[in-house]
């Protein structure tokens, strides 16, 4: 068990400076204080240097309805939580705040965010309409989506801002009354008029199946449509449909992400960035792609199935398998079907050695020279597998001061450990956590770790603000996240 567990450390350390040598453009972030509930399938957006949170659902706490805001990482406020609402309040006459909601949309338009259906709870999705005034720091109740006498209650749609129209844009999602479809709404932000341009409520080779939680984005009057999902599977076609003349088409590439659902898509000067979501049951993503010029191009490669140092542990499960073999044969034994195998050694070079000891034991069963020279082999070859996994381990040793860097903590103890540091006005110089008190003259950093890549995940939230992109929560294999992660586009 004591060497299972140094084992299953060394790999832990490796993780983490394999991490850091290979992705220099992402840094993980650290809030002061105290963080938020984990949660995925939440709405996030950007005004004025902040970021704001709403809702989500948590397997434990179910939908969440607190509503919360950040700093922006490159603000120079310090990088802390501030909850706007903690929990509907039960006695709330006005009925002026959303509840508990997960799987919806917002978007921000002036100086207002709109936010719009979703789940309030585990039953059916609604068609409200919730507007949040930044200035006056209320929420709103808007115009619930109604067309031709139906509300249009729907969860795991998209939603983006046609901002020269003035228009919010809903594409697709699950309807409590049809399904999944691939309609498109628009919601008139000075009219406060709901409208559907495209019902999408059957299936056509012209335009994308029914579906939810797709990666959606908008570039000048061309709304983007990437993947998603509906009962029966889930979808890696790319559309585009121009909003000014209702037409649907079909991008064919060479290459592609992939089919996947609940990824982000999000507008950049480079191009189209798509982060994200999840291909199959328990197999979720964190690879990152550029869209451009009618071609897909991999950015940071999918690691949540990335085996570190395999050689390393193939070679620890050779030497116990080696160990366990019997030096001779018996007649009529039957031989075990599988061993793990070296990079560099031939398929069937343990075959043919079984079968060389075999010819030795019937031919000269006492001959005590052969035997002498299999041990001798497997001996040296014990030997150089050590030396090898000594010169692997030592490439990648970390100090005393590296592994309780990268080591990870709890969310407990990083309260703590930032606590502490505020408290009593500590500066670390030299390393990548740096806290100041916000009552100096400096106002406080948030802490980050330089070089982690975000795990792999779907139902996350990504905003592009200028250089850099936001990763916020998810959801892996029903584990929720509350970390955050930023990633620099001009970092090389």
């Amino acid at each position: 068990m004591k060497g299972k567990k140094l084992l299953d450390d060394d790999e832990e350390f490796l993780r983490s400076k394999s991490q850091i040598d290979i992705f220099p453009r992402w840094q993980e972030l650290k809030p002061l204080g105290k963080n938020i509930h984990r949660r995925s399938y939440h709405s996030c957006v950007a005004h004025e240097n902040f970021l704001y949170v709403y809702g989500g659902y948590e397997t434990n706490e179910g939908i969440l309805s607190d509503f919360c805001r950040i700093p922006s990482p490159v603000s120079p406020k310090p990088f802390c939580w501030t909850t706007l609402i903690k929990k509907a309040a039960a006695d709330n006459e006005n009925n002026l705040i959303p509840g508990p909601l997960r799987n919806h949309t917002a978007i921000v338009h002036q100086n207002k965010m709109y936010m719009f259906g979703g789940k309030e709870n585990l039953m059916s999705p609604t068609a409200k309409l919730w507007i949040y005034d930044f200035q006056e720091e209320v929420f709103i109740e808007g115009k619930e989506c109604i067309i031709d006498g139906k509300k249009m209650a729907v969860e795991g749609h998209s939603s983006c801002l046609w901002s020269e129209q003035q228009q919010m844009v809903v594409f697709g999602g699950f309807y409590s009354d049809t399904g999944y479809r691939s309609s498109i709404l628009f919601y008139d932000l000075q009219k406060e008029v709901w409208t559907m341009i495209f019902k999408g409520d059957n299936n056509s080779a012209q335009f994308p199946k029914g579906r939810a939680e797709a990666g959606v984005t908008l570039i000048g009057n061309t709304l983007y449509v990437y993947g998603g999902c509906n009962y029966e599977s889930r979808f890696g076609d790319f559309w585009k449909f121009d909003l000014e003349n209702r037409q649907w088409g079909l991008i064919v590439t060479e290459k592609s992400p992939g089919t996947r659902s609940s990824t982000s898509l999000l507008v950049h000067p480079q191009g189209i960035m798509l982060f994200g979501g999840i291909h199959d049951i328990t197999h979720e993503k964190n690879d990152l792609w550029l869209y451009r010029t009618n071609e897909w191009m991999q950015l940071e490669e999918d690691t949540s199935r990335r085996q570190v140092a395999d050689e390393m542990l193939n070679d620890s499960a050779f030497d116990k398998a080696s160990q366990a073999r019997p030096q001779k044969k018996e007649k009529g034994r039957n031989e075990p079907r599988s061993f793990l195998l070296l990079d560099d050694e031939p398929k069937n070079s343990i075959h043919q050695r079984r079968n060389s000891v075999k010819n030795l034991d019937q031919k000269q069963p006492t001959d005590t020279n052969n035997n002498f020279q299999l041990n001798s082999m497997d001996e040296q070859k014990k030997k150089r597998l050590q030396q090898k996994k000594n010169q692997m381990l030592a490439e990648f040793e970390l100090n005393e001061e590296e592994k309780s860097k990268y080591r990870s903590s709890s969310p407990t103890t990083d309260q703590i450990k930032n606590s502490i540091s505020v408290i009593t006005n500590q500066e670390k110089q030299g390393g990548q956590r740096k806290i100041q008190s916000p009552t100096g003259k400096k106002n406080a950093i948030q802490a980050s770790l330089s070089g982690k890549k975000p795990c792999a995940r779907d139902g996350h939230s990504a905003i592009v603000m200028g250089e850099i992109m936001i990763v916020f929560g998810g959801d892996r294999n029903l584990m929720s996240f509350n970390d955050i992660y930023m990633y620099s586009f001009n970092q090389k």
